[in-house]
């Protein structure tokens, strides 16, 4: 009786990304995620502070779902090896630090189309910024602008690299950076995709690197639109600089949030009084204190 020798799975297809990717750098190219199974999937889910930040929201489950990578993909790669099929890579930990969920807003939508990105090339710092500026429109009642963000904030390159970061404009800082370092996030990416029930769930956004961002000066007052320019006014006159960090962590947290906000604001109400009260007491002091010295000298 011949005996039937078992074969096995057929090796994964070797694909040569140096000549898919040409304008690619080595970095790039060397850029691959470490969670490329469904295990790595499931304790990410476990984990209860991603359930705090709801990062994947069941209710979005039947247009768009989070699933591992590929072994040996890098970030730069496209949608031509999964046949034209929609997704975009996304750091994990955009999820599990900074709260990001699916599907994205329109503002989040507008903003990485209007400065041409895709999510995996945006530095978790930025958006943090994102995140926390959303936040504080929220707590405002204003619906988040364009605009208004990039009147904030100016778009740079880190370098010779693509990834894209925000920089605050000196003189119009309201929030703090997320985390001075940090380091970690890379080589951690989840891969993004649409489902048959919605095909267009990932429009109107760059999915895959862009080679040349749209690297944008932050927008003078004139370049605001009108209806904008009050709220950017009255976002600057506040004096405020909010912490990044403290409004994601209270975003979930209503009451939280609200004293947060309302510690913040009265403590700068009242240095904005007491500041030039205290100064009027230490010159009237002073002026005492050189009168006394100018008695004293005169007796003399």
């Amino acid at each position: 009786m011949a005996c039937t020798k078992a074969t096995a799975n057929p090796p994964p297809l070797r694909i040569n990304y140096r000549a898919h990717y040409p304008w690619a750098s080595d970095e790039l190219l060397a850029e691959c995620s470490t969670l490329t199974t469904g295990e790595d999937v499931e304790n990410h889910l476990g984990d209860p502070r991603v359930y705090k930040f709801n990062a994947f929201s069941s209710r979005h489950d039947s247009h768009i779902f989070v699933c591992q990578s590929t072994p040996g993909e890098p970030v730069c790669m496209d949608d031509r090896s999964s046949g034209g099929r929609p997704f975009f890579f996304l750091y994990q930990t955009v999820f599990k630090r900074i709260g990001l969920r699916l599907p994205f807003s329109g503002f989040e939508r507008e903003l990485l189309t209007e400065i041409n990105v895709a999510p995996a090339q945006l530095h978790p710092n930025s958006w943090a910024f994102i995140r926390a500026f959303e936040i504080l429109n929220g707590y405002l009642g204003l619906p988040p602008s364009v605009d208004i963000f990039l009147h904030f904030f100016e778009v740079k390159k880190q370098g010779k690299s693509l990834w894209v970061s925000f920089s605050r404009v000196a003189g119009r800082i309201i929030l703090t950076v997320f985390q001075n370092s940090y380091e970690g996030w890379k080589g951690k990416f989840f891969r993004v995709c649409c489902t048959k029930h919605d095909l267009t769930a990932l429009d109107s956004f760059p999915l895959h690197l862009v080679k040349e961002p749209t690297l944008i000066k932050p927008k003078s007052l004139d370049e605001v639109p009108s209806t904008d320019r009050e709220v950017c006014v009255a976002l600057a006159g506040m004096g405020v600089v909010f912490n990044t960090a403290e409004l994601i962590a209270r975003e979930f947290d209503a009451d939280a949030l609200t004293q947060y906000f309302g510690r913040r604001i009265y403590t700068h109400t009242c240095l904005l009084y007491l500041c030039p009260l205290m100064f009027l007491l230490l010159l009237l002091y002073v002026l005492f204190i050189c009168s006394k010295l100018l008695c004293v000298a005169m007796c003399i």
